[in-house]
């Protein structure tokens, strides 16, 4: 028995500043998209993970912005 098949994903087309997706493929895409624009990512000092601008929250802990990860984790509150 032959079985050909192809899969085909389908990934949206992105700009610079747009929010990040969740899909492994997708966010791949969207982090060459958001290169190409000048956007650059910045460690975060908790998790140590490099995120984007439009993946850091507005608090800051140990003199760098935490990403969104670590503040809905409560992180930012225990380390006040």
């Amino acid at each position: 028995m032959n079985r050909d098949f192809a899969h085909i994903h389908i990934i949206p087309t992105y700009r610079g500043g747009d929010p990040a997706p969740t899909g492994y493929l997708e966010w791949h895409e969207w982090a060459r998209v958001q290169l190409r624009a000048g956007l650059h990512q910045a460690k975060c000092p908790k998790c140590g993970r490099y995120k984007f601008p439009q993946e850091l929250s507005g608090e800051h802990i140990r003199g760098g912005l935490i990403c969104n990860d670590c503040f809905m984790s409560g992180v930012a509150d225990a380390e006040h």
